[in-house]
């Protein structure tokens, strides 16, 4: 048998949603880019492989910051210590902002 909570709800399921969360985002992120980047190359190669060298590389590693906090909150929770910094929004916020740069190489190369 399970142990039960200490609550009434389980916290380590918040984390868990959490995570899901932001991997969703993550990926409709990347795929977004990468139809992005096909569109781009069609107009010119050059602005797409300068577009995929900034944007991608960050996608992977929003991926893996989302599971490196995945991992400290889960052990901090069983602490009961503060949870994780905000390294992964400001991370996703850089990548937003680039997405919106790709967009705007392709609306000007069009």
């Amino acid at each position: 048998m399970s142990e039960r909570p200490d609550g009434p709800w389980d916290p380590g399921l918040q984390i868990e949603r959490t995570t899901l969360a932001w991997l969703r985002t993550t990926l409709a992120f990347v795929v977004g880019l990468l139809v992005l980047l096909r569109l781009i190359g069609h107009e010119n190669t050059v602005a797409a492989v300068i577009c995929a060298v900034l944007t991608l590389p960050l996608g992977l590693a929003i991926s893996w910051l989302v599971w490196r906090r995945h991992l400290h909150s889960e052990s901090r929770l069983h602490q009961r210590a503060p949870l994780p910094g905000a390294a992964l929004p400001a991370a996703a916020s850089a990548l937003s902002a680039l997405a919106g740069c790709a967009g705007l190489v392709y609306v000007l190369f069009t």
